[in-house]
C-alpha cells in the first residue's frame, strides 16, 4: 500500500471516528474520547503526508537505460462477420 493512499486513509479514518461520535448519542466522557481519537488519528494522517511531501520517495526505472526497449506491433482485430 502507498504512503498516499495510507495517509489518505488515516485522514478519512479520523474524520470518521469524529462524525460518529458526534452523531451517536453516548455519554458525555466516552464521546469526548472518541473525538479526541479521532483527532490523534486525522493528525497522524496529516503528520503522514506532511511528511511524504518533505521526503518524497524518488522510484527506480524499471529497466535500466543501457537495456534498448523493443515496441511490438500490435494489428488491428477486424470484425469477424460482414453483414
Amino acid at each position: 500500500m502507498g504512503t498516499l493512499t495510507k495517509a489518505a486513509l488515516f485522514c478519512g479514518s479520523g474524520s470518521m471516528i469524529i462524525l460518529i461520535s458526534i452523531l451517536i448519542n453516548l455519554p458525555f466522557f466516552i464521546q469526548i474520547l472518541l473525538l479526541l481519537s479521532g483527532l490523534a488519528v486525522s493528525i497522524y494522517g496529516v503528520f503522514l503526508l506532511v511528511k511524504m511531501i518533505i521526503h518524497p520517495v524518488e522510484k527506480a526505472p524499471i529497466t535500466s537505460p543501457d537495456e534498448k526497449t523493443t515496441t511490438t506491433i500490435k494489428k488491428k482485430r477486424r470484425p469477424s462477420s460482414t453483414l
